[in-house]
């Protein structure tokens, strides 16, 4: 089933499509796509607010951001160029996950920085900060004031066998 969101954001457009839009030629980003339960388009603002009951999802590639409401701009043709996702924040990207309270999402920088405890786990690993910066065209996730970080991977540990903790300077991910 297509969201109203969606539906409503292409037709905003100003083209009768359903789905995501294909890439805009000269090697612009990706596009994104966005599904929710309500929608509210504030033309004169260039703004989208945009509920989702649970939540809302915005899609670009491989990269999925999750959250109760989030609140986009949007360039002369209609593309999402910024949006601030608050509320249950969750954004996915292969097997690495990042919760946090607010997420910012930066079409130009191909960005999601995500602020208010996030925890960025990937895999065993588990790591907090003050502030996570995650850079979609690179696959670079970029912590500040990384704390608590875990690493365990399997036949690593001390004599004992007990698995070793490493502080975020020591090779974590």
């Amino acid at each position: 089933m297509i969201g109203a969101a969606s539906l409503a954001l292409a037709l905003l457009a100003g083209a009768p499509r359903t789905g995501p839009r294909a890439a805009p030629p000269g090697g612009a980003a990706p596009p994104v796509h966005v599904t929710a339960d309500e929608v509210e388009y504030r033309y004169k603002e260039r703004k989208a607010v945009f509920v989702g009951r649970p939540l809302v999802k915005l899609t670009r590639e491989d990269s999925v951001l999750l959250c109760k409401r989030l609140v986009a701009d949007n360039d002369a043709e209609g593309r999402i160029s910024h949006a601030v996702c608050t509320g249950d924040v969750r954004f996915t990207r292969g097997q690495k996950l990042a919760t946090c309270e607010v997420a910012t999402y930066d079409d130009a920088k191909g960005t999601i920085v995500c602020e208010g405890h996030p925890v960025l786990h990937d895999g065993d690993s588990v790591l907090h900060g003050e502030l996570l910066t995650y850079d979609l065209d690179q696959d670079r996730a970029v912590m500040t004031k990384a704390k608590g970080t875990v690493v365990q991977r399997p036949g690593e540990g001390d004599a004992t066998g007990r698995r070793k903790k490493r502080s975020a300077g020591e090779g974590a991910k």
